[in-house]
């Protein structure tokens, strides 16, 4: 479905449209309090890592480094081939940054979770989503092999934008999401079925549901496999996890490495490549039945090979390069990123064993 796989502007205007760089700018400004001062992490803060937290490989290799996070790669290539973050932050640290400020705005500055929340918001960013929402409600329905809606869960949920879509479809859906201003718009104006607790807090019984979904929050698990496993306890036999998160084997990930805006050792421990995602689901008890690639990133990655910052806007500093991709090129390049597993984004689809 490319036609719902492409934002409306260029990856600049997007980033300017939907306020990401008053997000970026401010999720820098909380990571840096977390330095040492040592090109390391506060160690109260850290947790050290000795192994893969997917596929307990005691072996990986330095990527790269970022505002004193080490990138590690597993080495373990032929199953797994992990990308994650090391130290992880400890839990504490982590919930206090997704529950956000509050509805109160107690803190001096708006916290980078909460204006990411006015990005959920921005027009241009709701449409983006509601094109990917839909292409994942067609996908799990597909998955089900039924026309009937059935019981979903959006672990996660932010505002609540999916769970609308859905409930419009005829879903019955539930949602989970920390920040507090996220689960105030979600209740309050959207009308829907939120809770502000994390999974083993909600007392799901097991079977509870035919679909449960983490858009965009699979990267911010430091214990994958224990959370999947507890996913795949809450689903009916049959059930379907759908997943979209960041591919860490995409061409924006392999070229732009520490310069791509995705790397955050906070708040995103874990970087999954589809080899690893699949590793996870089946060590978790799910069958893996669909991966596919989206969002290209091509002008991120043109405007780095030709120097220039990669999510920043320069007409007059244009290259060759952008002149090569334009045109009829530039739709075959998106077409050969995607179908070759290349896109900055993958979803995918894991079934429970009936």
């Amino acid at each position: 479905m490319k036609e719902t796989d492409k934002q409306s502007a260029s990856t600049y205007d997007f980033v300017q449209q939907t306020g990401r760089d008053k997000y970026f700018a401010a999720r820098d400004r909380e990571i840096a309090l977390l330095s040492d001062g040592a090109d390391g992490i506060k160690p109260e803060f850290a947790e050290p890592l000795d192994k893969c937290p997917v596929c307990g490989c005691g072996q990986s290799e330095l990527w790269f480094k970022k505002q004193g996070f080490e990138f590690r790669r597993c080495k373990n290539t032929s199953v797994c081939g992990h990308i994650f973050g090391n130290p992880q932050i400890n839990e504490d640290a982590l919930n206090d940054c997704y529950r956000g400020a509050g509805e109160g705005g107690e803190c001096a500055e708006v916290s980078a979770n909460d204006l990411w929340i006015e990005v959920l918001l921005s027009q241009a960013n709701a449409s983006y989503d509601k094109g990917k929402y839909q292409r994942g409600i067609d996908a799990m329905q597909a998955a089900l092999g039924t026309d009937k809606p059935g019981r979903v869960l959006d672990i996660g949920c932010s505002i609540g934008h999916f769970l609308a879509l859905a409930k419009e479809a005829g879903w019955d859906a539930v949602g989970l999401e920390l920040n507090e201003k996220a689960v105030a718009y979600a209740t309050k104006e959207l009308g829907l079925d939120v809770r502000p607790r994390l999974l083993d807090e909600a007392g799901f019984p097991p079977e509870s549901f035919d679909v449960v979904t983490l858009w965009g929050v699979i990267e911010h698990l430091k214990r994958p496999v224990e959370v999947i496993s507890q996913i795949a306890e809450i689903l009916k036999p049959g059930g379907i996890l759908l997943t979209f998160c960041p591919n860490g084997a995409s061409m924006v990930c392999r070229v732009l490495r520490e310069h791509a805006a995705t790397f955050d050792g906070r708040n995103h421990p874990s970087y999954f490549t589809p080899q690893s995602i699949k590793y996870v689901m089946k060590q978790s008890g799910l069958e893996n039945i669909a991966i596919s690639f989206h969002q290209p990133d091509l002008d991120a990655v043109l405007n780095y090979l030709e120097g220039r910052d990669p999510y920043l806007r320069d007409e007059q500093e244009k290259g060759p390069l952008h002149a090569f991709f334009s045109g009829e090129n530039r739709p075959k390049a998106e077409d050969f990123i995607r179908e070759n597993g290349y896109g900055y984004k993958m979803m995918t689809l894991n079934r429970k064993p009936v």
